[in-house]
């Protein structure tokens, strides 16, 4: 009993981030104990596995692999069944993973009994085997899709590797399931070349096949979402889930979707479960990272998605999730070099605009042009591409009229792009068109309801003096998204425009600085075109 009441102390501790009193608690009061042969021996296990936790808070995996050793060297051993000897070999393997020590760690899961070994084990073992260049990785791999049909990684590997031709492989796990892997790296390459449509075909051919299979799924949402019809990418999303709990691939992206529908609860809920599922991969740091810009804490948000870089270097979506947090820092320069980061490592719809949103915020509008027209020429149909063209050419007085067109033209194609209907009505605010910038919103804010358009659709309502509508259309903002900043300014800005008396009876606010008043919202009107 006072073994466990000490357990749930230190978990209290380390949950709430004392870790340098968690620790100051497990030297006390665990390590003592572990020698203590009074205790009976599965306490003791439990003793040392939070002590270790504790080393863990503190990156202190020697002295934590130290401390397992010399526990299950001594005399305990004999005491232990073999589910707890085949826990602690675990426990020793994730450290082993942590201190990189890859091939040691595959050892230590070699001692598992092969029919007790979890999927996890087994994943972690192709995961090491891959990454010493073991030849015993294939046989694992294929040994993980026996386990998890679904596993996005084995295909990855096995499809990598040079004696694969490309051909059909068939596993039989349930006597139903089998996938071609073939055409599964055919789609994947119409996604590295932008052509969504293609992509979502050959993966409907997929599903066709096998109906239950969460990654082919996912990978058919993403497709959906990078072409903007992100209601049915959000179902396709959720139907991959309710699949495979465990699914990781593209499960950053969804983070990403669900963030633009201001849905916290869900962003925050997406991440926790990733993390539980497993913290070395970066999916779940990648959706906390989201939550946290969401929540305006950009400096957490940072810490969060740098963990993320550091699991997999190589993860497109935790750079190009670093350049929202930057370009929310207002940092835009330092938003291009990690969109253009994201975009080296797997360019994507997303990257792209990211690239030309950060280049528009740096005044770079040649190098946000030469992207916008290589998206453009990649999807040529796509009203988002040709947006984004349209956007760029907006910033040049001399071609004000011919970015107009191509605006109204990708709203002819997608009366939901929303890229057009900022872009243009920004456009229509710059050449003091005040009554078209209001028919524009007005007309597409119905079917484009968010926080950005109630915003948006508020600020030239104030421009155009009509301040009682505005502050109605800030508060659905707020109501929408309580942290939408450039709301509350707004609100507070018309507040005092309908009220200059509210603060001071003594004080009144000449016409001029009202005046002035309406000219930097102008200003921040043209500063915010292009939304985060």
């Amino acid at each position: 009993m006072i073994t466990q009441v000490l357990i749930e102390e230190i978990k209290q501790l380390l949950d709430s981030e004392l870790c340098d009193s968690a620790l100051q608690l497990a030297e006390l009061e665990c390590k003592p104990r572990l020698l203590d042969k009074q205790v009976p021996p599965v306490e003791r296990l439990s003793l040392l596995r939070i002590y270790c936790r504790c080393l863990h808070a503190h990156k202190n995996y020697r002295a934590s692999l130290r401390t397992i050793t010399e526990f299950i060297s001594s005399s305990i051993r004999s005491q232990l069944s073999a589910d707890d000897l085949e826990e602690v070999a675990r426990d020793i393997s994730n450290v082993r993973w942590e201190l990189k020590e890859h091939d040691m760690c595959l050892a230590q899961l070699r001692q598992i009994p092969r029919s007790h070994r979890t999927t996890k084990d087994i994943a972690r073992m192709a995961r090491c085997a891959a990454l010493i260049q073991s030849n015993d990785a294939h046989d694992l791999y294929m040994e993980l899709l026996k386990r998890r049909p679904n596993a996005a990684e084995a295909y990855m590997y096995l499809n990598s590797q040079p004696g694969n031709k490309g051909g059909r492989l068939q596993y039989r796990p349930d006597s139903s399931n089998y996938h071609d892997v073939a055409s599964f790296t055919t789609a994947r390459s119409m996604m590295l070349r932008l052509e969504y449509r293609a992509a979502i075909a050959e993966y409907q051919r997929l599903a066709r096949r096998h109906r239950a299979n969460a990654q082919v799924i996912a990978q058919q949402a993403t497709c959906h979402y990078m072409l903007n019809e992100t209601r049915k990418a959000q179902l396709l999303y959720e139907r991959a889930r309710a699949l495979d709990a465990s699914l990781m691939q593209d499960m950053g992206i969804f983070a990403g979707l669900l963030m633009q529908t201001n849905d916290a609860y869900a962003v925050y809920g997406l991440g926790n479960q990733l993390l539980k599922t497993d913290q070395m991969r970066p999916e779940g740091w990648v959706a906390m990272a989201r939550y946290f810009l969401m929540k305006g804490q950009t400096q957490e948000a940072l810490a969060i998605v740098w963990k993320a870089q550091t699991l997999a270097p190589d993860h497109a979506e935790a750079y190009y999730v670093e350049g929202a947090i930057q370009m929310a820092s207002g940092s835009a320069d330092e938003a291009a070099d990690m969109y253009l980061k994201a975009h080296g490592i797997e360019r994507s719809a997303l990257t792209y605009r990211g690239v030309i949103e950060a280049y528009v915020r740096c005044g770079r509008y040649k190098n946000a042009f030469l992207y916008a027209k290589e998206l453009a020429e990649l999807m040529p149909q796509n009203a988002g591409a040709l947006a984004m063209v349209g956007m760029v050419l907006s910033h040049s007085p001399e071609s004000h009229e011919k970015a107009a067109k191509l605006l109204v033209g990708a709203l002819e194609l997608d009366s939901r792009c929303t890229e057009a209907i900022a872009a243009l009505a920004s456009l229509y605010v710059t050449n003091e068109q005040l009554p078209q910038a209001i028919d524009l919103l007005e007309k597409y804010l119905p079917e484009n309801e968010s926080d950005d358009m109630y915003t948006r659709y508020a600020d030239v309502l104030t421009l155009a003096n009509e301040l009682p509508k505005a502050a109605v259309n800030y508060t659905a903002a707020l109501e929408l998204n309580p942290n939408n900043e450039r709301a509350k300014v707004g609100y507070d800005r018309v507040d005092r425009l309908m009220h200059p008396h509210a603060e001071s009876e003594d004080e009144e606010q000449p016409d001029a600085e009202m005046d002035e008043a309406a000219d930097q919202r102008v200003d921040d009107f043209s500063d915010d075109e292009v939304a985060l």
